[in-house]
Protein backbone atom coordinates (compact mmCIF):
# COMPACT_ATOMS: atom_id res chain seq x y z
CA UNK A 1 0.00 0.00 0.00
CA UNK A 2 0.95 3.64 -0.51
CA UNK A 3 -0.98 4.71 2.49
CA UNK A 4 2.09 5.86 4.33
CA UNK A 5 2.25 8.84 2.11
CA UNK A 6 -1.43 9.57 1.78
CA UNK A 7 -3.42 8.52 4.84
CA UNK A 8 -3.82 10.07 8.22
CA UNK A 9 -0.31 9.02 8.97
CA UNK A 10 0.67 12.46 7.71
CA UNK A 11 -2.23 14.13 9.47
CA UNK A 12 -1.67 15.31 13.01
CA UNK A 13 -4.76 17.47 12.92
CA UNK A 14 -7.25 17.51 15.80
CA UNK A 15 -9.54 14.76 14.53
CA UNK A 16 -12.67 16.63 15.57
CA UNK A 17 -11.85 19.32 13.05
CA UNK A 18 -11.78 21.92 15.83
CA UNK A 19 -8.79 24.11 16.56
CA UNK A 20 -6.04 22.49 18.59
CA UNK A 21 -4.38 24.23 21.51
CA UNK A 22 -1.12 26.04 20.80
CA UNK A 23 1.61 23.39 21.28
CA UNK A 24 3.98 26.05 22.74
CA UNK A 25 1.55 26.67 25.62
CA UNK A 26 0.29 23.18 26.47
CA UNK A 27 1.66 19.69 25.93
CA UNK A 28 -0.42 16.70 24.69
CA UNK A 29 0.14 14.93 28.04
CA UNK A 30 -1.44 17.94 29.77
CA UNK A 31 -4.41 17.84 27.37
CA UNK A 32 -5.01 14.19 28.30
CA UNK A 33 -4.70 14.89 32.04
CA UNK A 34 -7.08 17.87 31.87
CA UNK A 35 -9.54 15.92 29.67
CA UNK A 36 -9.72 13.02 32.16
CA UNK A 37 -10.54 15.49 34.95
CA UNK A 38 -13.15 17.20 32.77
CA UNK A 39 -14.89 13.87 32.07
CA UNK A 40 -15.27 13.36 35.82
CA UNK A 41 -17.35 16.54 36.01
CA UNK A 42 -21.07 16.82 35.07
CA UNK A 43 -20.86 18.01 31.44
CA UNK A 44 -23.14 17.63 28.41
CA UNK A 45 -22.88 14.70 26.00
CA UNK A 46 -21.74 17.03 23.22
CA UNK A 47 -18.98 18.37 25.50
CA UNK A 48 -17.92 14.78 26.23
CA UNK A 49 -17.76 14.19 22.46
CA UNK A 50 -15.40 17.17 22.01
CA UNK A 51 -13.22 16.03 24.94
CA UNK A 52 -12.92 12.51 23.50
CA UNK A 53 -11.90 13.91 20.12
CA UNK A 54 -9.23 16.12 21.69
CA UNK A 55 -7.91 13.10 23.60
CA UNK A 56 -7.80 11.03 20.39
CA UNK A 57 -5.64 13.73 18.84
CA UNK A 58 -3.44 14.15 21.94
CA UNK A 59 -2.66 10.43 22.17
CA UNK A 60 -1.08 10.68 18.71
CA UNK A 61 1.16 13.55 19.83
CA UNK A 62 2.58 12.30 23.13
CA UNK A 63 6.26 11.33 23.37
CA UNK A 64 5.46 7.72 22.46
CA UNK A 65 2.22 7.89 20.41
CA UNK A 66 -0.48 5.50 21.64
CA UNK A 67 -2.55 4.54 18.59
CA UNK A 68 -4.69 2.06 20.53
CA UNK A 69 -5.82 4.72 23.03
CA UNK A 70 -6.42 7.21 20.22
CA UNK A 71 -8.62 4.65 18.44
CA UNK A 72 -10.50 3.87 21.65
CA UNK A 73 -11.32 7.58 22.14
CA UNK A 74 -12.67 7.82 18.59
CA UNK A 75 -15.08 4.93 19.10
CA UNK A 76 -16.26 6.42 22.40
CA UNK A 77 -16.94 9.68 20.56
CA UNK A 78 -18.80 7.68 17.89
CA UNK A 79 -21.10 6.18 20.56
CA UNK A 80 -21.98 9.70 21.76
CA UNK A 81 -22.62 11.03 18.23
CA UNK A 82 -24.92 8.11 17.39
CA UNK A 83 -26.70 8.35 20.75
CA UNK A 84 -27.41 12.06 20.12
CA UNK A 85 -28.23 11.32 16.44
CA UNK A 86 -26.40 14.56 15.61
CA UNK A 87 -25.75 14.88 11.87
CA UNK A 88 -22.78 17.25 12.24
CA UNK A 89 -21.07 15.12 14.90
CA UNK A 90 -21.67 11.89 12.98
CA UNK A 91 -20.27 13.45 9.79
CA UNK A 92 -17.06 14.34 11.66
CA UNK A 93 -16.57 11.14 13.61
CA UNK A 94 -17.19 8.78 10.68
CA UNK A 95 -14.63 10.74 8.65
CA UNK A 96 -12.17 10.65 11.55
CA UNK A 97 -12.51 6.87 11.99
CA UNK A 98 -11.95 6.39 8.25
CA UNK A 99 -8.91 8.61 8.63
CA UNK A 100 -7.66 6.50 11.53
CA UNK A 101 -8.12 3.25 9.59
CA UNK A 102 -6.07 4.81 6.79
CA UNK A 103 -3.42 5.59 9.38
CA UNK A 104 -3.43 1.94 10.48
CA UNK A 105 -3.25 0.58 6.89
CA UNK A 106 -6.63 -1.17 7.25
CA UNK A 107 -8.11 -0.42 3.79
CA UNK A 108 -11.23 -2.61 4.02
CA UNK A 109 -12.69 -0.34 6.71
CA UNK A 110 -11.89 3.05 5.15
CA UNK A 111 -14.51 3.42 2.40
CA UNK A 112 -17.53 2.23 4.47
CA UNK A 113 -16.83 4.97 7.03
CA UNK A 114 -16.16 7.58 4.35
CA UNK A 115 -19.50 6.72 2.75
CA UNK A 116 -21.24 7.01 6.15
CA UNK A 117 -19.62 10.41 6.62
CA UNK A 118 -20.69 11.57 3.15
CA UNK A 119 -24.32 10.58 3.87
CA UNK A 120 -24.27 12.87 6.91
CA UNK A 121 -22.37 15.71 5.16
CA UNK A 122 -24.94 15.76 2.34
CA UNK A 123 -27.66 16.48 4.94
CA UNK A 124 -25.89 19.60 6.25
CA UNK A 125 -27.03 23.06 5.10
CA UNK A 126 -24.82 24.86 2.57
CA UNK A 127 -22.08 26.90 4.16
CA UNK A 128 -18.69 26.76 5.83
CA UNK A 129 -19.18 23.45 7.67
CA UNK A 130 -20.39 21.60 4.58
CA UNK A 131 -17.60 22.95 2.35
CA UNK A 132 -14.95 22.14 4.95
CA UNK A 133 -16.13 18.57 5.62
CA UNK A 134 -16.66 17.90 1.89
CA UNK A 135 -13.08 18.99 1.22
CA UNK A 136 -11.84 16.61 3.93
CA UNK A 137 -13.89 13.79 2.39
CA UNK A 138 -12.38 14.32 -1.06
CA UNK A 139 -8.90 14.26 0.45
CA UNK A 140 -9.69 10.92 2.10
CA UNK A 141 -11.30 9.51 -1.08
CA UNK A 142 -8.15 10.60 -2.89
CA UNK A 143 -6.03 8.82 -0.29
CA UNK A 144 -8.05 5.65 -0.87
CA UNK A 145 -7.42 5.80 -4.63
CA UNK A 146 -3.73 6.54 -4.02
CA UNK A 147 -3.48 3.40 -1.86
CA UNK A 148 -4.73 1.46 -4.90
CA UNK A 149 -2.11 3.31 -7.01
CA UNK A 150 -4.87 5.08 -9.00
CA UNK A 151 -2.90 8.33 -8.83
CA UNK A 152 -4.71 10.10 -11.68
CA UNK A 153 -8.07 9.60 -9.95
CA UNK A 154 -6.52 10.56 -6.59
CA UNK A 155 -5.19 13.79 -8.10
CA UNK A 156 -8.67 14.72 -9.33
CA UNK A 157 -10.10 14.14 -5.84
CA UNK A 158 -7.46 16.44 -4.33
CA UNK A 159 -8.31 19.09 -6.94
CA UNK A 160 -11.99 18.85 -5.90
CA UNK A 161 -10.91 19.26 -2.27
CA UNK A 162 -9.06 22.46 -3.17
CA UNK A 163 -12.15 23.74 -4.97
CA UNK A 164 -14.36 23.27 -1.85
CA UNK A 165 -11.67 24.81 0.36
CA UNK A 166 -11.62 27.77 -2.04
CA UNK A 167 -15.37 28.21 -1.53
CA UNK A 168 -14.75 28.79 2.20
CA UNK A 169 -13.03 32.12 1.63
CA UNK A 170 -10.18 33.37 3.79
CA UNK A 171 -8.14 30.51 5.31
CA UNK A 172 -8.14 30.24 9.10
CA UNK A 173 -6.41 28.00 11.64
CA UNK A 174 -8.98 25.28 11.09
CA UNK A 175 -8.87 24.94 7.30
CA UNK A 176 -5.28 26.06 6.59
CA UNK A 177 -4.09 22.54 7.40
CA UNK A 178 -6.49 21.05 4.83
CA UNK A 179 -5.12 23.42 2.17
CA UNK A 180 -1.65 22.25 3.08
CA UNK A 181 -2.74 18.61 3.07
CA UNK A 182 -4.35 18.90 -0.37
CA UNK A 183 -1.23 20.54 -1.87
CA UNK A 184 0.95 17.89 -0.23
CA UNK A 185 -1.13 15.00 -1.57
CA UNK A 186 -1.16 16.57 -5.04
CA UNK A 187 2.63 16.65 -4.87
CA UNK A 188 2.87 13.03 -3.76
CA UNK A 189 0.51 11.97 -6.57
CA UNK A 190 2.72 13.70 -9.14
CA UNK A 191 5.78 12.03 -7.57
CA UNK A 192 4.27 8.56 -8.10
CA UNK A 193 3.28 9.58 -11.64
CA UNK A 194 6.98 10.46 -12.19
CA UNK A 195 6.04 14.06 -12.99
CA UNK A 196 8.83 15.32 -10.77
CA UNK A 197 8.72 19.05 -11.56
CA UNK A 198 4.99 19.24 -10.75
CA UNK A 199 5.57 17.14 -7.63
CA UNK A 200 8.32 19.46 -6.41
CA UNK A 201 6.14 22.51 -7.12
CA UNK A 202 3.17 21.30 -5.04
CA UNK A 203 5.31 19.94 -2.20
CA UNK A 204 7.12 23.27 -1.93
CA UNK A 205 3.74 25.02 -2.05
CA UNK A 206 2.66 22.90 0.95
CA UNK A 207 5.95 23.65 2.69
CA UNK A 208 5.49 27.40 2.22
CA UNK A 209 2.13 27.49 4.07
CA UNK A 210 2.56 28.75 7.63
CA UNK A 211 0.83 26.38 10.04
CA UNK A 212 1.89 26.78 13.67
CA UNK A 213 -0.65 24.18 14.83
CA UNK A 214 0.82 21.20 12.95
CA UNK A 215 4.56 21.76 12.88
CA UNK A 216 5.36 18.04 12.50
CA UNK A 217 3.74 17.98 9.06
CA UNK A 218 6.85 19.48 7.46
CA UNK A 219 8.66 16.17 8.10
CA UNK A 220 6.25 14.35 5.78
CA UNK A 221 6.78 17.00 3.13
CA UNK A 222 10.58 16.66 3.33
CA UNK A 223 10.22 12.87 3.22
CA UNK A 224 8.39 13.07 -0.11
CA UNK A 225 10.64 15.79 -1.49
CA UNK A 226 13.43 13.26 -0.92
CA UNK A 227 11.47 10.78 -3.07
CA UNK A 228 11.27 13.40 -5.83
CA UNK A 229 15.01 14.08 -5.61
CA UNK A 230 15.70 10.35 -5.83
CA UNK A 231 13.42 10.11 -8.89
CA UNK A 232 15.59 12.82 -10.46
CA UNK A 233 18.75 10.86 -9.52
CA UNK A 234 19.72 13.59 -7.05
CA UNK A 235 20.41 10.99 -4.37
CA UNK A 236 22.78 13.07 -2.24
CA UNK A 237 20.17 15.83 -2.09
CA UNK A 238 17.58 13.25 -1.00
CA UNK A 239 19.94 11.93 1.69
CA UNK A 240 20.69 15.43 3.01
CA UNK A 241 16.96 16.22 3.31
CA UNK A 242 16.21 13.00 5.21
CA UNK A 243 19.17 13.05 7.57
CA UNK A 244 18.44 16.63 8.64
CA UNK A 245 14.86 15.63 9.55
CA UNK A 246 15.99 12.47 11.36
CA UNK A 247 18.24 14.56 13.60
CA UNK A 248 15.28 16.65 14.80
CA UNK A 249 14.35 15.79 18.40
CA UNK A 250 10.66 16.54 17.72
CA UNK A 251 10.30 13.69 15.21
CA UNK A 252 8.17 11.14 17.11
CA UNK A 253 6.44 9.12 14.38
CA UNK A 254 8.26 5.78 14.07
CA UNK A 255 6.30 4.92 10.93
CA UNK A 256 7.65 8.01 9.23
CA UNK A 257 11.13 7.29 10.57
CA UNK A 258 10.95 3.73 9.13
CA UNK A 259 9.88 5.07 5.73
CA UNK A 260 12.80 7.51 5.77
CA UNK A 261 15.19 4.67 6.58
CA UNK A 262 13.90 2.77 3.54
CA UNK A 263 14.53 5.77 1.28
CA UNK A 264 18.03 6.20 2.71
CA UNK A 265 18.76 2.50 2.17
CA UNK A 266 17.70 2.79 -1.50
CA UNK A 267 19.74 5.98 -2.09
CA UNK A 268 22.87 4.68 -0.37
CA UNK A 269 22.58 1.48 -2.39
CA UNK A 270 22.46 3.52 -5.61
CA UNK A 271 25.54 5.49 -4.49
CA UNK A 272 27.24 2.19 -3.54
CA UNK A 273 27.87 3.37 0.02
CA UNK A 274 27.84 -0.05 1.73
CA UNK A 275 28.66 1.26 5.20
CA UNK A 276 25.65 3.60 5.32
CA UNK A 277 23.47 1.02 3.54
CA UNK A 278 24.16 -1.51 6.33
CA UNK A 279 23.81 1.14 9.08
CA UNK A 280 20.28 2.14 8.01
CA UNK A 281 19.26 -1.46 7.26
CA UNK A 282 20.09 -2.35 10.87
CA UNK A 283 18.20 0.71 12.17
CA UNK A 284 15.16 -0.29 10.13
CA UNK A 285 15.21 -3.85 11.48
CA UNK A 286 15.37 -2.51 15.05
CA UNK A 287 12.45 -0.14 14.46
CA UNK A 288 10.02 -2.34 12.52
CA UNK A 289 8.83 -4.58 15.42
CA UNK A 290 7.75 -1.53 17.45
CA UNK A 291 5.84 -0.08 14.48
CA UNK A 292 4.07 -3.38 13.77
CA UNK A 293 3.23 -3.95 17.45
CA UNK A 294 1.71 -0.47 17.81
CA UNK A 295 -0.39 -0.91 14.67
CA UNK A 296 -1.60 -4.34 15.79
CA UNK A 297 -2.74 -3.05 19.19
CA UNK A 298 -4.69 -0.22 17.56
CA UNK A 299 -6.33 -2.53 15.01
CA UNK A 300 -7.29 -5.00 17.76
CA UNK A 301 -8.81 -2.12 19.72
CA UNK A 302 -10.83 -0.99 16.68
CA UNK A 303 -12.09 -4.51 15.94
CA UNK A 304 -13.10 -5.17 19.57
CA UNK A 305 -14.92 -1.81 19.77
CA UNK A 306 -16.87 -2.57 16.60
CA UNK A 307 -17.79 -6.07 17.82
CA UNK A 308 -18.88 -4.65 21.18
CA UNK A 309 -21.05 -2.10 19.38
CA UNK A 310 -22.63 -4.84 17.25
CA UNK A 311 -23.44 -7.02 20.27
CA UNK A 312 -24.94 -4.06 22.15
CA UNK A 313 -27.27 -3.34 19.23
CA UNK A 314 -28.38 -6.97 19.13
CA UNK A 315 -28.99 -7.05 22.89
CA UNK A 316 -31.21 -3.94 22.69
CA UNK A 317 -33.74 -5.71 20.48
CA UNK A 318 -36.68 -7.83 21.62
CA UNK A 319 -35.66 -11.40 22.35
CA UNK A 320 -32.06 -10.25 22.53
CA UNK A 321 -30.84 -13.34 24.40
CA UNK A 322 -31.77 -15.72 21.59
CA UNK A 323 -30.40 -13.38 18.97
CA UNK A 324 -27.19 -13.01 20.91
CA UNK A 325 -26.74 -16.79 21.21
CA UNK A 326 -27.54 -17.35 17.53
CA UNK A 327 -25.29 -14.49 16.42
CA UNK A 328 -22.41 -15.62 18.60
CA UNK A 329 -22.89 -19.18 17.32
CA UNK A 330 -22.81 -17.96 13.74
CA UNK A 331 -19.74 -15.85 14.46
CA UNK A 332 -17.97 -18.88 15.95
CA UNK A 333 -19.04 -21.08 13.01
CA UNK A 334 -18.02 -18.55 10.36
CA UNK A 335 -14.81 -17.87 12.25
CA UNK A 336 -14.03 -21.59 12.48
CA UNK A 337 -14.69 -22.14 8.77
CA UNK A 338 -12.58 -19.07 7.90
CA UNK A 339 -9.70 -20.29 10.07
CA UNK A 340 -9.89 -23.76 8.47
CA UNK A 341 -9.72 -22.37 4.92
CA UNK A 342 -6.98 -19.90 5.88
CA UNK A 343 -4.93 -22.74 7.38
CA UNK A 344 -5.44 -24.88 4.27
CA UNK A 345 -4.41 -21.96 2.08
CA UNK A 346 -1.33 -21.31 4.23
CA UNK A 347 -0.30 -24.99 4.02
CA UNK A 348 -0.63 -24.92 0.24
CA UNK A 349 1.36 -21.67 0.03
CA UNK A 350 4.08 -23.13 2.27
CA UNK A 351 4.38 -26.21 0.03
CA UNK A 352 4.56 -24.07 -3.13
CA UNK A 353 7.15 -21.85 -1.45
CA UNK A 354 9.31 -24.85 -0.47
CA UNK A 355 9.07 -26.34 -3.99
CA UNK A 356 10.06 -23.04 -5.57
CA UNK A 357 13.04 -22.56 -3.20
CA UNK A 358 14.15 -26.13 -3.83
CA UNK A 359 14.06 -25.58 -7.61
CA UNK A 360 15.90 -22.29 -7.19
CA UNK A 361 18.67 -23.98 -5.16
CA UNK A 362 18.95 -26.86 -7.66
CA UNK A 363 19.26 -24.32 -10.47
CA UNK A 364 22.15 -22.58 -8.64
CA UNK A 365 23.93 -25.92 -8.09
CA UNK A 366 23.56 -26.80 -11.79
CA UNK A 367 25.02 -23.42 -12.75
CA UNK A 368 28.07 -24.12 -10.55
CA UNK A 369 28.65 -27.77 -11.54
CA UNK A 370 27.71 -27.87 -15.22
CA UNK A 371 30.38 -26.96 -17.80
CA UNK A 372 30.13 -23.54 -19.40
CA UNK A 373 30.76 -24.80 -22.95
CA UNK A 374 27.95 -23.82 -25.29
CA UNK A 375 26.62 -26.91 -27.04
CA UNK A 376 24.27 -26.31 -29.92
CA UNK A 377 21.63 -29.01 -30.45
CA UNK A 378 21.52 -30.87 -33.72
CA UNK A 379 19.10 -29.35 -36.20
CA UNK A 380 16.65 -31.74 -37.79
CA UNK A 381 16.38 -31.72 -41.54
CA UNK A 382 12.93 -30.08 -41.57
CA UNK A 383 14.25 -27.29 -39.31
CA UNK A 384 17.08 -26.55 -41.75
CA UNK A 385 14.56 -25.72 -44.40
CA UNK A 386 12.78 -23.11 -42.23
CA UNK A 387 14.32 -19.96 -40.73
CA UNK A 388 17.31 -20.53 -38.42
CA UNK A 389 19.91 -18.34 -36.75
CA UNK A 390 23.46 -18.73 -38.12
CA UNK A 391 25.44 -20.97 -35.74
CA UNK A 392 28.16 -18.33 -35.16
CA UNK A 393 25.54 -15.71 -34.19
CA UNK A 394 23.71 -18.26 -32.02
CA UNK A 395 26.89 -19.14 -30.11
CA UNK A 396 27.71 -15.47 -29.56
CA UNK A 397 24.18 -14.70 -28.30
CA UNK A 398 24.23 -17.66 -25.87
CA UNK A 399 27.57 -16.53 -24.44
CA UNK A 400 26.26 -12.99 -23.94
CA UNK A 401 23.00 -14.27 -22.42
CA UNK A 402 25.02 -16.18 -19.83
CA UNK A 403 26.85 -12.97 -18.82
CA UNK A 404 23.58 -11.01 -18.95
CA UNK A 405 21.91 -13.44 -16.53
CA UNK A 406 24.69 -12.94 -14.00
CA UNK A 407 24.77 -9.15 -14.28
CA UNK A 408 21.25 -8.18 -13.02
CA UNK A 409 20.92 -5.82 -16.01
CA UNK A 410 17.55 -7.47 -16.57
CA UNK A 411 16.17 -5.35 -13.67
CA UNK A 412 16.12 -2.34 -16.01
CA UNK A 413 12.36 -1.70 -16.38
CA UNK A 414 12.86 -0.16 -19.86
CA UNK A 415 14.59 -3.22 -21.29
CA UNK A 416 13.11 -4.62 -24.51
CA UNK A 417 14.19 -7.30 -26.97
CA UNK A 418 15.27 -4.49 -29.32
CA UNK A 419 17.40 -2.68 -26.73
CA UNK A 420 19.02 -5.95 -25.59
CA UNK A 421 19.78 -6.80 -29.21
CA UNK A 422 21.60 -3.46 -29.53
CA UNK A 423 23.64 -4.31 -26.39
CA UNK A 424 24.51 -7.71 -27.90
CA UNK A 425 25.30 -6.17 -31.32
CA UNK A 426 22.87 -8.50 -33.06
CA UNK A 427 19.37 -8.17 -34.45
CA UNK A 428 16.12 -8.67 -32.44
CA UNK A 429 14.98 -11.62 -34.57
CA UNK A 430 18.17 -13.62 -33.94
CA UNK A 431 17.99 -12.84 -30.22
CA UNK A 432 14.29 -13.72 -29.93
CA UNK A 433 14.70 -17.00 -31.85
CA UNK A 434 17.74 -18.04 -29.80
CA UNK A 435 15.91 -17.44 -26.52
CA UNK A 436 12.86 -19.31 -27.77
CA UNK A 437 15.00 -22.26 -28.91
CA UNK A 438 17.37 -22.61 -25.94
CA UNK A 439 15.35 -21.17 -23.04
CA UNK A 440 12.08 -22.68 -24.29
CA UNK A 441 10.13 -19.46 -23.69
CA UNK A 442 9.53 -16.12 -25.36
CA UNK A 443 11.55 -13.01 -24.47
CA UNK A 444 9.01 -11.58 -22.02
CA UNK A 445 8.65 -14.83 -20.07
CA UNK A 446 12.43 -15.27 -20.04
CA UNK A 447 12.89 -11.74 -18.66
CA UNK A 448 10.11 -12.16 -16.08
CA UNK A 449 11.60 -15.44 -14.80
CA UNK A 450 15.00 -13.80 -14.34
CA UNK A 451 13.47 -10.86 -12.46
CA UNK A 452 11.33 -12.97 -10.12
CA UNK A 453 14.20 -15.38 -9.36
CA UNK A 454 16.44 -12.39 -8.67
CA UNK A 455 14.05 -10.70 -6.22
CA UNK A 456 13.34 -14.03 -4.46
CA UNK A 457 17.07 -14.53 -3.91
CA UNK A 458 17.33 -11.00 -2.49
CA UNK A 459 14.48 -11.73 -0.06
CA UNK A 460 16.05 -15.03 1.00
CA UNK A 461 19.61 -13.75 1.37
CA UNK A 462 19.05 -10.22 2.72
CA UNK A 463 16.72 -9.92 5.75
CA UNK A 464 16.13 -6.18 5.22
CA UNK A 465 14.11 -7.03 2.08
CA UNK A 466 11.44 -8.57 4.31
CA UNK A 467 10.54 -5.06 5.50
CA UNK A 468 10.18 -3.49 2.07
CA UNK A 469 6.83 -2.65 0.52
CA UNK A 470 5.75 -4.78 -2.42
CA UNK A 471 5.81 -1.68 -4.66
CA UNK A 472 9.51 -1.24 -3.80
CA UNK A 473 10.24 -4.93 -4.51
CA UNK A 474 8.47 -4.55 -7.86
CA UNK A 475 10.63 -1.55 -8.73
CA UNK A 476 13.80 -3.32 -7.53
CA UNK A 477 13.02 -6.31 -9.77
CA UNK A 478 12.44 -4.12 -12.83
CA UNK A 479 8.63 -4.03 -13.02
CA UNK A 480 6.91 -0.76 -13.86
CA UNK A 481 3.79 -1.46 -11.78
CA UNK A 482 2.76 -3.17 -8.53
CA UNK A 483 -0.06 -5.11 -10.25
CA UNK A 484 2.05 -6.59 -13.07
CA UNK A 485 4.72 -7.65 -10.55
CA UNK A 486 2.11 -9.40 -8.38
CA UNK A 487 0.59 -11.22 -11.37
CA UNK A 488 3.95 -12.39 -12.76
CA UNK A 489 5.26 -13.31 -9.28
CA UNK A 490 2.28 -15.61 -8.70
CA UNK A 491 2.63 -17.17 -12.16
CA UNK A 492 6.32 -17.98 -11.56
CA UNK A 493 6.29 -19.01 -7.88
CA UNK A 494 2.68 -20.18 -7.48
CA UNK A 495 2.04 -17.82 -4.52
CA UNK A 496 1.58 -14.08 -4.00
CA UNK A 497 4.51 -11.80 -2.98
CA UNK A 498 2.96 -11.24 0.48
CA UNK A 499 2.68 -15.02 1.08
CA UNK A 500 6.29 -15.49 -0.08
CA UNK A 501 7.47 -12.76 2.31
CA UNK A 502 5.56 -14.38 5.17
CA UNK A 503 7.14 -17.79 4.55
CA UNK A 504 10.60 -16.25 4.08
CA UNK A 505 10.26 -14.38 7.38
CA UNK A 506 9.45 -17.67 9.15
CA UNK A 507 12.50 -19.27 7.59
CA UNK A 508 14.77 -16.40 8.72
CA UNK A 509 13.44 -16.66 12.29
CA UNK A 510 14.17 -20.41 12.37
CA UNK A 511 17.76 -20.01 11.21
Amino acid sequence: MVSFCFGQNQNTEDLSGSETLDKSKIFPEQIIEQSIKKLEQPISEEAKYEVRMKMADAYLKIKKPDFAKSTEMLFKAKEIAEKLDNTRLKAKIYGSIANQYSFLNFPDKIKPYLDLSKQQVDKLPNGYEKNYLTARLYIEYGNLEADKENFLIAKKDYQKALKFLGNIGNPNKKNIFQFRRAFYNMGVSYAYLKQNDSAEYFLNKALAIRDTENKEFKYFIYNNLAKVYANKNEHQRAIDSLEVVLNESTLKDNRLRADMYKKLIASYKTLDNKEKYIEYSEKLLELEPDVKDNNLKAINMAVSEEQKNLLEKISDKEGHNNLLIISCGLLVLVGGISIFFINQKRKKEKLLYQNFISNLEKQEIREILEPKEIILPEIEEKEKVSFSVPSSAETMILEKLEKFEGSAKFTNSKLTVASLAVMFKTNPTYLSETIKKHKEKNFNNYLNDLRINYICKQILERPEFLNYKISYLAEEAGFSSHSSFTTVFKNVTGISPSAFLREAEKKHKNI
